[in-house]
């Protein structure tokens, strides 16, 4: 079997975007693994078939730009057919393609992290960097059999997970509008749950004060865990949402700068919502009806 080698540096989204078309690629006949960040290694773990190689931001990887690299990354790298890189600038490219065929990598290819509104999704950009063309599928994130409720404890069957973060503060819907809708899902016999990241962990103490649960400085698989015991998702285009759709959640994301044509989950039943013209108000009633009624969460 070839072995494909990808390299990537991207964040949680990037990786969610990034992961349909590797899987498409191992299903053509190739050996697929992944260098990434340390964080995702074990969602890595578990929606590519094949082995993880060393971590992108450790320093086995960074070896790769000295004379000497590091045994671990030497014997992953050596004798691959094809390796896809998305590490750095045009110079760090150059040293990396030497490098590598000096280990006896047959092919090198080199590529850049998705950013900007283009016209077509950003998983099909990453599926033509791999060569790969036609329909794409998210792969559902499996957990283990009652690892949400062993981790969550019997979850309310009407229970609504926000996730109010995003990597910019411009993807961000206001606070008071994710309160607005927590409060109108309560009152009408649900409960809601907040996700809070690195970025909003100041914010926990004001949400316990409401008496809503606030969960922090989760990792990767535990935040998974927390997203699989809700009935319901809300958040913004962030990889949290990305997330929640490679776990086949319903809910709803919100788009403020961003197009959802060109950024929204694959997976699941997660309908875009665009915020950057409308009033609080409005918006949160627009959630809640594309969140449907507490009785069918």
């Amino acid at each position: 079997m070839k072995r494909a080698l990808i390299i990537f540096p991207g964040s949680l989204g990037d990786l969610l975007l990034l992961i349909p078309a590797a899987v498409a690629l191992a299903g053509r006949g190739w050996r697929v693994e992944v260098s990434v960040q340390r964080a995702l290694q074990g969602l890595a773990r578990r929606m590519l078939p094949d082995s993880v190689g060393p971590p992108v931001d450790g320093a086995a990887m960074s070896s790769l730009f000295t004379s000497t690299p590091a045994p671990a990354v030497v014997t992953w790298l050596g004798g691959a057919d094809l390796v896809h890189s998305w590490l750095g600038p045009a110079g760090a490219a150059t040293a990396l393609e030497g490098r590598t065929r000096a280990l006896g990598v047959r092919a090198v290819r080199h590529h850049a992290v998705e950013r900007g509104d283009a016209l077509v999704h950003a998983s099909a950009s990453y599926a033509a960097a791999l060569g790969i063309d036609g329909p794409l599928r998210m792969p559902l994130l499996a957990l283990d059999p009652g690892e949400p409720a062993r981790r969550w404890h019997a979850p309310p069957p009407a229970r609504l997970l926000i996730h109010p973060g995003a990597g910019s503060a411009t993807k961000r819907w206001p606070a008071p509008g994710f309160r607005l809708v927590a409060d109108r899902w309560r009152a009408t016999g649900g409960e809601a749950t907040v996700l809070l990241g690195p970025a909003e962990e100041d914010m926990a103490e004001l949400w316990r004060a409401s008496g809503y649960s606030a969960a922090a400085g989760l990792d990767i698989l535990e935040a998974a865990a927390l997203i699989a015991s809700a009935a319901r998702y809300l958040g913004n285009d962030s990889g949290v949402s990305h997330l929640a759709g490679a776990l086949d959640r319903t809910g709803v994301v919100l788009f403020g700068p961003t197009r959802p044509e060109r950024w929204r989950p694959l997976g699941g039943t997660l309908v875009p919502i665009r915020f950057s013209r409308s009033s609080i108000a409005d918006l949160a009633a627009a959630v809640l009806a594309a969140l449907g009624s507490v009785g069918s969460a």
